[in-house]
Parts: structure tokens; C-alpha cells; sequence
């Protein structure tokens, strides 16, 4: 069956991926995590787990495609010809920022007053050079750019905030770009220009992943998924076809895998997080996150995903580590933190219905774009 369109459900279900490997990554990137932990690595070992673990890090590329192909989309639907008015694009950038940051802003109120409550770690994050200080390091967190400003954050996970406002500011330039110039020549410019100004990778920049975000923006303008996934090796027979590309894209993706473990990211990090993620995008799409059960499940992760990527981090590494680690096996560890964090995302959804913040959300936004 030929796949007509790459749309939301589709960026949900690629969302519930990315966030598995997420919980994945930051259980086991590094053997000090869980050390002192008895864990079980079987069948793959400690060395291979942590291997798989320190790969999942593509994860952030497939968020980071998803926000620059889905505010592609929405720009095009504000203008396909991309000509706004000033006033247009102030108000979707309003829009866009504010909707992104109100999921963020309810868990980072309810994380201060907790961990203060729990061990005191709010006063002892922000607070500790004075309470001038502390207000606008806590303000900077609350909006989202400690990462950007390299001021205190509350929860370390918490940079990819920074980079995921810093995507919707440059996006509407990027798009313009696009429109005045040749896609490769733009893609060729952000690869070259670190290099002359000797920017250097960085985990948490916005430049490292930058990359990715503009391949989403090239596949929305171009349905370019769409086009890969209907593309023919064999014309006459589709299951032929179908079972060919999927042998041959299965090839690649292991080709893939063993290059990006092994390929320096400080020098090559377009394309272990732009080129490699975007082959392995073309692949789930293509054959997976549509299998009928398996793309509910996934759909339903990637409708908590933000949730449950700021809400993590409190349990694995802060709060709930020793319980978390007592489940021994490396699977059940990653199932089990991903399970909790999801259990208190529908708690916190049903308490956001209740206190009817979408809708304090959308007169937020009515009253500052003058609608």
C-alpha cells in the first residue's frame, strides 16, 4: 500500500520511539550511572548495552526533525508562498512559543515547589549566590534558556528546552532562505560555517542539532518521506518490491548503526545526527510506525513524550534511583522508568483538564497576538 501523506499520527508514533530510546539512553550511556547497581545485562552484555545506550542519543534528532518538519507545515499553511507580513509572523512565533513552553512551565512550577519540599534543591540550585540572583536564574529556567545563557537548571535534561525555542526564533529565516536559495547550498553554508568559526560540537548546542531541523524542513516542503517510501525497486510486483527495499534499507540501517558508533561526532556530527537520523526516519516510516497495534501504543507515548522527557529525569537520577535500578534487568529497568514517568504525565494531563489550563493557555495566546 502506497503511503499518502506524513502527518501528525505519523510524528506522534516516530515521538513514542524517540522517547523509549530517550529512557533507554539515559539509563545506561555510561557505566557510572549504575554502578553499584546489580544489573543484569543479558543477552548482550554490559559493553554492548552501553554501546546501544550511547546510540540512542539519536533520539534528539528525531525530536529536533519532527519540530522543523511540523512548523514547516505551519508556516506553509500561514503562507505557502512564505511572503508574511511582520505582524503575521510576531504572532506565530508568539503562538508557537508559547504553545511549546506551556507543557514546559506547569511540570517546572510543580518541580520547584517539590524539590524544594523533598531536599531543599530548589534554594540550593538557584539560590545560592542570593535571592536577586536566584529570581532571574529561576526566571531564564522558567522560559526555558539556562542551557542558552548557561545559568543554574533544576533538571539537567532540561538544555534541550534552550535549542527547541531557539528552532522556532530561526525557522521562519531558514524557511525565507529556502525559498531564495538552492536547499544544498543553505545545507552546505551550516555545515561549512562552524568549521570557519571554530564552533565546536557540544551534547547540548543548538548548532549540533540544527542540522536535523532543516532536513525536516526540506522533507515538508518536498514530501520527501512520502516520495522515498512510495519509490519502486521492482515496478510490476509491490510485494516483491516491498520485501526487496525492506532487506536493502535493513542492510543499510545496520551499515548505518556501525558508522555512527564509530564515526567521531566532534568532527562529523551532520551526519550521525542529521543524515544517519533521517535514514533510520525513512526506515520506521516506511515499514513500521504504521503496523496497526504497534502505532496506538506509539501514538499514545508520543502524546505523553514531552511530559514524560521532563518528568524522567526527577525519578532515574534524583528521587527514585535505587527503585528504579532494584529491577536488575536492563529491559525492565528502561520499562519500568518509562511506565512511572507516563503513569504521572496522565495524572498531570487529567489535573491540566480540571484547572482548565489549555484554556488559560489559549487566552495567553489570544491576548498577546491581539486576536
Amino acid at each position: 500500500m502506497e503511503k499518502k501523506v506524513f502527518g501528525k499520527d505519523n510524528s506522534l508514533a516516530l515521538k513514542g520511539i524517540a522517547i523509549i530510546m530517550l529512557m533507554f539512553h539515559h539509563c545506561f550511556r555510561k557505566a557510572s550511572i549504575f554502578k553499584g547497581y546489580s544489573v543484569s545485562f543479558f543477552p548482550l552484555g554490559q559493553n554492548a548495552t552501553v554501546e546501544m545506550a550511547l546510540a540512542f542519543k539519536i533520539c534528539v534528532s528525531i525530536f529536533a526533525f519532527i519540530t522543523g518538519y511540523g512548523l514547516m507545515i505551519s508556516l506553509k499553511k500561514l503562507n505557502e508562498k512564505y511572503e508574511w507580513t511582520k505582524k503575521e509572523i510576531f504572532n506565530w512565533e508568539v503562538t508557537r512559543l508559547i504553545k511549546t513552553l506551556s507543557g514546559f512551565w506547569i511540570i517546572a512550577i510543580i518541580a520547584y515547589i517539590a524539590c524544594q519540599f523533598l531536599d531543599g534543591r530548589t534554594q540550593v540550585i538557584f539560590f545560592k549566590n542570593g535571592i536577586v540572583y536566584g529570581i532571574i536564574q529561576m526566571i531564564i529556567n522558567f522560559f526555558g534558556l539556562s542551557n542558552l545563557f548557561g545559568t543554574a537548571e533544576i533538571c539537567s535534561t532540561w538544555w534541550y528546552m534552550s535549542i527547541a525555542v531557539m528552532f522556532i526564533i530561526v525557522i521562519p529565516v531558514f524557511a525565507k532562505l529556502f525559498k531564495k536559495y538552492n536547499y544544498l547550498s543553505i545545507l552546505g553554508v551550516v555545515v561549512i560555517l562552524p568549521r570557519i568559526l571554530g564552533w565546536e560540537y557540544v551534547n547540548s548546542s543548538f548548532i549540533s542539532f540544527l542540522f536535523p531541523v532543516l532536513i525536516g524542513m526540506i522533507c515538508a516542503e518536498k514530501n520527501l518521506l512520502v516520495k522515498i517510501a512510495n519509490f519502486k525497486v521492482i515496478n510490476k510486483n509491490n510485494v516483491a518490491n516491498k520485501i526487496l527495499k525492506f532487506i536493502l534499507e535493513t542492510a543499510l540501517i545496520i551499515i548505518l548503526a556501525i558508522i555512527f558508533i564509530n564515526l567521531p561526532k566532534e568532527k562529523f556530527w551532520e551526519i550521525r545526527y542529521g543524515i544517519i537520523p533521517f535514514c533510520l526516519i525513512c526506515y520506521l516510516y516506511e515499514f513500521f510506525i504504521d503496523l496497526p497495534v504497534l502505532k496506538q501504543v506509539l501514538k499514545f507515548l508520543g502524546k505523553h513524550a514531552m511530559n514524560i522527557f521532563l518528568i524522567h529525569t526527577f525519578l532515574q537520577a534524583y528521587y527514585l534511583k535505587d527503585f528504579i535500578y532494584s529491577f536488575k534487568n536492563f529491559a525492565l529497568i528502561s520499562i519500568v522508568l518509562l511506565l512511572i514517568s507516563l503513569a504521572i504525565s496522565i495524572a498531570l494531563e487529567l489535573i491540566k483538564k480540571l484547572i482548565r489550563y489549555d484554556k488559560i493557555i489559549e487566552k495567553l495566546i489570544l491576548k498577546l497576538t491581539n486576536k
